[in-house]
């Protein structure tokens, strides 16, 4: 079998890394992670026309149940959420960002809107395109995964 001399799938993976190592080095200097960051600017974003539950941290940043419960609950921990009862049923809690994380939001937007800029600058033209096919590929090797998961039915 012949070694693949430019693989697409190497190359999403090292600008995943370097995004995270970038996300994380800026995180450190707020006494968070990278991943503590992302969830600050999502519900920020979104808590003013949704509410917003752990489910919807699992889907936005594709994580599994127990690695969204263990963020949220460090994320209490840390002062940076609070945990409320949803208004139509108590059994789901909504989450919210303490003052702590709300003075920490401006400064995370504009590190994410920043990087966002860099990502759009170094695509140009091809910005679009190369958004579409990422998502294309995320929206498909998760649906393979998924499948995978579940194994065949009827054994």
């Amino acid at each position: 079998m012949q070694r693949m001399e430019r693989s697409i799938g190497i190359a999403i993976k090292k600008a995943n890394n370097a995004l995270s190592r970038d996300s994380d080095h800026f995180a450190k200097k707020l006494g968070l992670t990278g991943m503590q960051i992302s969830t600050i600017n999502f519900i920020a974003a979104h808590e003013t026309t949704q509410d917003i539950f752990q489910r919807d941290l699992e889907h936005e940043f594709n994580i599994r149940k127990a690695t969204a419960s263990s963020l949220v609950t460090t994320m209490v921990a840390k002062d940076l959420l609070i945990r409320v009862p949803a208004t139509n049923d108590a059994r789901y809690k909504r989450l919210l960002l303490t003052p702590n994380a709300r003075q920490l939001a401006t400064k995370i937007e504009a590190f994410f809107e920043t990087s966002e800029r860099r990502i759009q600058n170094l695509l140009g033209p091809a910005f679009e395109s190369t958004y579409t096919q990422l998502t294309q590929i995320s929206t498909d090797f998760t649906a393979k995964a998924t499948e995978q998961k579940s194994g065949p039915k009827g054994d």
